[in-house]
Protein backbone atom coordinates (compact mmCIF):
# COMPACT_ATOMS: atom_id res chain seq x y z
CA UNK A 1 0.00 0.00 0.00
CA UNK A 2 2.93 2.41 0.65
CA UNK A 3 4.53 1.49 -2.30
CA UNK A 4 1.44 2.60 -4.37
CA UNK A 5 0.91 5.50 -2.39
CA UNK A 6 4.52 6.86 -3.09
CA UNK A 7 4.24 5.74 -6.85
CA UNK A 8 0.91 8.26 -6.71
CA UNK A 9 2.89 10.97 -5.12
CA UNK A 10 5.72 10.44 -7.59
CA UNK A 11 3.08 10.77 -10.46
CA UNK A 12 1.23 13.91 -9.19
CA UNK A 13 4.85 15.80 -8.65
CA UNK A 14 5.71 15.08 -12.28
CA UNK A 15 2.59 16.26 -14.02
CA UNK A 16 2.70 19.20 -11.28
CA UNK A 17 5.99 20.27 -12.56
CA UNK A 18 4.44 19.54 -16.36
CA UNK A 19 1.65 22.39 -15.63
CA UNK A 20 4.18 24.41 -13.99
CA UNK A 21 6.04 24.63 -17.24
CA UNK A 22 3.16 24.88 -19.58
CA UNK A 23 1.86 28.14 -17.22
CA UNK A 24 5.50 29.88 -17.42
CA UNK A 25 5.27 29.04 -21.45
CA UNK A 26 1.81 30.37 -21.58
CA UNK A 27 2.82 33.74 -19.86
CA UNK A 28 5.93 34.07 -21.68
CA UNK A 29 3.39 34.17 -25.33
CA UNK A 30 0.83 36.43 -23.16
CA UNK A 31 3.87 38.88 -23.10
CA UNK A 32 4.75 38.91 -26.13
CA UNK A 33 1.39 39.41 -27.65
CA UNK A 34 0.80 42.68 -24.67
CA UNK A 35 4.07 43.76 -26.13
CA UNK A 36 2.57 43.37 -29.84
CA UNK A 37 -0.87 45.46 -28.67
CA UNK A 38 1.68 48.39 -27.09
CA UNK A 39 3.27 48.69 -30.12
CA UNK A 40 6.47 47.14 -29.49
CA UNK A 41 8.43 45.81 -32.44
CA UNK A 42 10.61 42.44 -31.28
CA UNK A 43 12.15 41.70 -35.09
CA UNK A 44 7.99 40.23 -35.52
CA UNK A 45 9.53 36.43 -35.22
CA UNK A 46 7.35 34.36 -33.05
CA UNK A 47 6.20 31.03 -33.25
CA UNK A 48 4.33 28.33 -30.71
CA UNK A 49 4.57 24.58 -30.90
CA UNK A 50 2.57 22.23 -29.92
CA UNK A 51 1.44 18.69 -29.54
CA UNK A 52 -2.14 17.05 -30.10
CA UNK A 53 -2.35 13.80 -28.92
CA UNK A 54 -5.01 10.70 -28.19
CA UNK A 55 -4.12 7.80 -25.93
CA UNK A 56 -5.10 4.32 -27.26
CA UNK A 57 -4.78 1.70 -24.54
CA UNK A 58 -4.28 -1.81 -25.22
CA UNK A 59 -7.59 -4.34 -25.07
CA UNK A 60 -7.62 -7.64 -23.25
CA UNK A 61 -3.72 -9.01 -22.58
CA UNK A 62 -2.15 -6.82 -25.00
CA UNK A 63 1.10 -5.05 -24.17
CA UNK A 64 1.51 -2.07 -26.25
CA UNK A 65 0.35 1.28 -25.91
CA UNK A 66 -0.58 3.86 -28.68
CA UNK A 67 -0.63 7.45 -28.83
CA UNK A 68 -1.31 8.93 -32.15
CA UNK A 69 -0.40 12.69 -32.17
CA UNK A 70 0.39 15.97 -34.43
CA UNK A 71 3.23 17.81 -33.59
CA UNK A 72 1.77 21.90 -34.94
CA UNK A 73 3.70 24.75 -35.05
CA UNK A 74 1.71 28.26 -35.45
CA UNK A 75 4.03 31.33 -36.97
CA UNK A 76 2.67 33.89 -34.67
CA UNK A 77 4.75 36.62 -35.72
CA UNK A 78 4.93 39.11 -38.63
CA UNK A 79 7.74 37.61 -40.65
CA UNK A 80 7.86 34.40 -42.64
CA UNK A 81 9.69 31.61 -40.58
CA UNK A 82 11.82 29.68 -43.45
CA UNK A 83 13.58 26.10 -43.72
CA UNK A 84 11.37 24.65 -40.68
CA UNK A 85 13.12 21.47 -39.13
CA UNK A 86 11.61 19.50 -35.90
CA UNK A 87 13.04 17.26 -33.42
CA UNK A 88 11.37 15.00 -31.55
CA UNK A 89 12.68 13.67 -28.80
CA UNK A 90 11.72 10.25 -27.41
CA UNK A 91 12.89 9.12 -23.97
CA UNK A 92 13.78 6.03 -23.08
CA UNK A 93 15.22 5.47 -26.11
CA UNK A 94 15.35 1.76 -25.88
CA UNK A 95 11.59 1.26 -25.09
CA UNK A 96 9.58 3.56 -27.40
CA UNK A 97 8.68 3.64 -30.98
CA UNK A 98 7.99 6.30 -33.17
CA UNK A 99 6.44 5.31 -36.31
CA UNK A 100 5.12 7.96 -39.28
CA UNK A 101 4.69 8.02 -43.03
CA UNK A 102 7.84 9.56 -44.63
CA UNK A 103 9.51 10.46 -47.48
CA UNK A 104 8.60 12.14 -50.56
CA UNK A 105 6.10 9.68 -51.69
CA UNK A 106 3.35 10.19 -49.76
CA UNK A 107 0.33 10.71 -51.87
CA UNK A 108 -2.33 13.43 -50.57
CA UNK A 109 -4.69 15.67 -52.42
CA UNK A 110 -4.17 19.77 -50.30
CA UNK A 111 -7.78 20.54 -51.62
CA UNK A 112 -9.07 18.00 -48.44
CA UNK A 113 -6.72 19.47 -45.66
CA UNK A 114 -3.60 20.95 -46.51
CA UNK A 115 -2.71 20.90 -42.60
CA UNK A 116 -3.06 17.70 -42.18
CA UNK A 117 -1.54 16.31 -45.30
CA UNK A 118 1.67 17.61 -45.47
CA UNK A 119 4.44 14.90 -46.27
CA UNK A 120 7.59 14.68 -44.06
CA UNK A 121 11.36 13.39 -44.54
CA UNK A 122 14.28 13.00 -42.71
CA UNK A 123 16.60 15.48 -42.57
CA UNK A 124 19.54 13.58 -44.04
CA UNK A 125 21.19 9.63 -43.64
CA UNK A 126 22.96 10.14 -40.61
CA UNK A 127 19.43 10.96 -38.85
CA UNK A 128 18.74 7.07 -38.38
CA UNK A 129 22.35 7.20 -36.23
CA UNK A 130 20.90 10.29 -34.13
CA UNK A 131 17.52 7.99 -33.06
CA UNK A 132 19.80 5.03 -32.37
CA UNK A 133 21.60 7.25 -29.75
CA UNK A 134 19.65 9.85 -28.60
CA UNK A 135 16.42 9.18 -29.01
CA UNK A 136 15.58 11.94 -31.98
CA UNK A 137 14.01 12.60 -34.80
CA UNK A 138 15.25 15.21 -37.04
CA UNK A 139 12.34 15.85 -39.90
CA UNK A 140 11.56 18.74 -42.05
CA UNK A 141 8.59 19.11 -44.54
CA UNK A 142 8.96 17.75 -48.14
CA UNK A 143 7.03 20.81 -50.36
CA UNK A 144 6.52 23.65 -47.46
CA UNK A 145 9.72 25.83 -47.21
CA UNK A 146 8.01 27.80 -45.26
CA UNK A 147 5.13 29.28 -42.87
CA UNK A 148 4.00 31.93 -43.57
CA UNK A 149 2.23 34.61 -40.64
CA UNK A 150 -0.60 33.24 -39.01
CA UNK A 151 0.11 30.07 -40.71
CA UNK A 152 0.28 26.67 -38.85
CA UNK A 153 2.02 23.80 -40.26
CA UNK A 154 1.54 20.10 -38.92
CA UNK A 155 3.50 16.46 -38.43
CA UNK A 156 0.08 14.49 -38.81
CA UNK A 157 -0.61 11.71 -37.33
CA UNK A 158 2.58 10.37 -36.40
CA UNK A 159 2.00 6.74 -33.66
CA UNK A 160 4.35 6.48 -30.34
CA UNK A 161 4.00 2.77 -28.94
CA UNK A 162 5.02 2.16 -25.34
CA UNK A 163 5.25 -1.10 -23.67
CA UNK A 164 2.53 -1.25 -20.54
CA UNK A 165 4.16 -4.21 -19.18
CA UNK A 166 7.51 -2.64 -17.38
CA UNK A 167 7.17 -2.23 -13.76
CA UNK A 168 6.96 1.94 -12.80
CA UNK A 169 8.20 3.28 -16.31
CA UNK A 170 7.26 6.84 -17.55
CA UNK A 171 7.80 7.98 -21.22
CA UNK A 172 8.44 11.04 -22.35
CA UNK A 173 7.87 12.59 -26.01
CA UNK A 174 9.50 16.20 -26.35
CA UNK A 175 9.09 18.58 -29.21
CA UNK A 176 11.61 21.07 -30.69
CA UNK A 177 11.07 23.59 -33.60
CA UNK A 178 13.82 25.39 -35.69
CA UNK A 179 13.97 27.58 -38.91
CA UNK A 180 16.40 29.83 -39.91
CA UNK A 181 15.25 32.84 -38.03
CA UNK A 182 14.97 30.74 -35.18
CA UNK A 183 18.03 28.73 -34.59
CA UNK A 184 18.45 28.16 -31.25
CA UNK A 185 14.84 26.60 -31.28
CA UNK A 186 12.15 26.81 -29.30
CA UNK A 187 10.43 24.19 -27.31
CA UNK A 188 6.49 22.87 -27.45
CA UNK A 189 4.13 24.31 -25.04
CA UNK A 190 4.06 20.66 -23.98
CA UNK A 191 5.15 17.05 -23.74
CA UNK A 192 3.38 13.69 -24.53
CA UNK A 193 4.06 12.02 -20.92
CA UNK A 194 2.90 8.15 -19.94
CA UNK A 195 3.59 6.95 -16.37
CA UNK A 196 2.62 3.39 -16.51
Amino acid sequence: MTDSIFEIEHKIRALEREIQEIKERWKEIKSVKEQERKGVDRANISAIAYFTYSFLLPKGDEQKGVVIGSFVIHNIGSTALETPVICLKVTPKECAVLSAKLGEDVQYDRRLNPLVMEPWQYIDENVKKMVEERGEFWIKPVRVSQIEPGQKLAFSNFQLKFDISRVQTSYKMEGFFYCKQLQNGIRALNNIVIHV
